[in-house]
Order: structure tokens, then sequence, then C-alpha cells
């Protein structure tokens, strides 16, 4: 706290108060403090702390110091009914309570050069007799992240049994705290097996994947073959 009793810039016929945050040689250079608080005078007689002025502030590098150039008036402060100043003593106060800050930023990491593409094949036989609403591939691991696969024979919900549906679905997002998020750019083919097993590609797509966020992202085939390999 620093006072000033005979008031301070404009606030002539009153006591200036402030408040100052220091020791901030430990924080990172773009620091920053919110508090709220309030600034207390103590009632001699009846014991008791009244608030002169209470306000919210933020604190930085740039302005350091918030307070009252007119916190009180010098004869508020020096009535003896007011019990501010008893026996030529005085007791000041503050009230302070620092603002946690919620808000959330971005931090996006990206790979050093150009990763190596990962492909994974999963065979399906039988396709025909496949009777369950979904099918789930093996799990597989691509740059330390944990991904499969999901199939649905006679499509999602929002097929009508028209389409075949594929997935590409993240293991790990489940776990991934609030802030995490993932982007994955990826294909899905299938092979031909008629023309010497050659490939259509199907999609090519990206999706951002996270624990608020649905975990697959894919394609719906619109034909129906016997035996099929994504």
């Amino acid at each position: 706290m620093t006072i000033h009793p005979d008031g301070d810039g404009d606030g002539a016929g009153h006591i200036a108060v402030y408040l100052a945050i220091i020791g901030t040689s430990s924080l990172h250079a773009a620091w920053e403090v919110d508090a709220s608080f309030s600034f207390l005078i103590f009632d001699q007689i009846h014991d008791n702390y009244n608030v002169m002025k209470g306000m919210e502030r933020r604190f930085r590098n740039i302005k350091t110091e918030w307070g009252s150039s007119k916190c009180i008036f010098h004869k508020t402060f020096k009535d003896p009914s007011n019990g501010y100043l008893v026996n030529g003593k005085c007791i000041f106060g503050v009230d302070v309570y620092v603002i946690k800050n919620q808000g959330i930023g971005e931090c996006m990491s990206l790979l050093n050069g150009t990763p190596n593409l990962s492909k994974h094949e999963w065979k399906i036989t039988e396709f025909s007799k496949l009777k369950n609403e979904v099918y789930y591939s093996e799990e597989f691991t691509v740059e330390g992240d944990k991904w499969k696969r999901s199939l649905y024979p006679t499509g999602d919900s929002k097929q009508n049994g028209q389409n075949i549906s594929v997935f590409l679905e993240s293991v790990d997002a489940k776990r991934f705290d609030r802030q995490k998020s993932v982007r994955a750019k990826f294909s899905i083919s299938v092979k031909n097996r008629n023309s010497g097993c050659k490939q259509n590609k199907m999609m090519d797509s990206s999706n951002w994947y996270s624990a608020a966020t649905k975990s697959g992202a894919g394609y719906h085939l619109c034909h129906v073959v016997n035996s099929m390999i994504l």
C-alpha cells in the first residue's frame, strides 16, 4: 500500500491510497495479474473496518499501481465521531483477491518435415454375412497416436441401410484434456479385387479429433461387395 496523506494529483483535501504489485521479476515477460481489492479504514470507536473504495484492476508491466487519489476526505477522516483518527493514530488496510484467469489459449505443434505416409489394410471376408451394426479394425499407431477404423455394413444411423459407412476414429481422443485436439489428414480406399487389387480411392479428408467432438470421420460407400480390403 502507498498512502499520500495530503492527496495526490487532483486529490487535494483528500488522502490518496494505492495498491502496488512488487516482486514481479520472477514472473514471465508478458505477465498480467487481475485483482479485486478494497481499501479499508478502521473505526477505532466501534472496532470495525469500513470500506473506503473498492475496484477491480489488471496489473502489468506498464501499470503496476492502482488506487484512488480521493480515497477519503480530510474532514471525514478527522471527524472524531468516525473514530478514524484517535490520539493521532489511524489504521488503513486492504483486502486483495487475485482473479484466476480461466481463458483458454491455443497452441499448435507441427511435425518437423514431411511425415512418413502410413498405410494400413483391413481385410474383411464374407461381407454379406456380417450381422452386427458396427465392426472395428485392430488398432494401429501413427506419429504416436492410436487409431482404428469402424465399419457399418448397412450404414450408420444417417444412411437408413442405403450405404456402407467407414470411419477413421481416434483411440486416444476420449482421454484428451479439454485444450487438446489433433488434426489428421487421411484417405480411405477400397481395393478392386477384379482388377489386380487396384486401389480405388473413395475420399481424401481431414478431421479434428478431441474429447468433446465426435471421434470419427469417414465415407459412405454406395455399393455392397462380398469381400473388401480397406
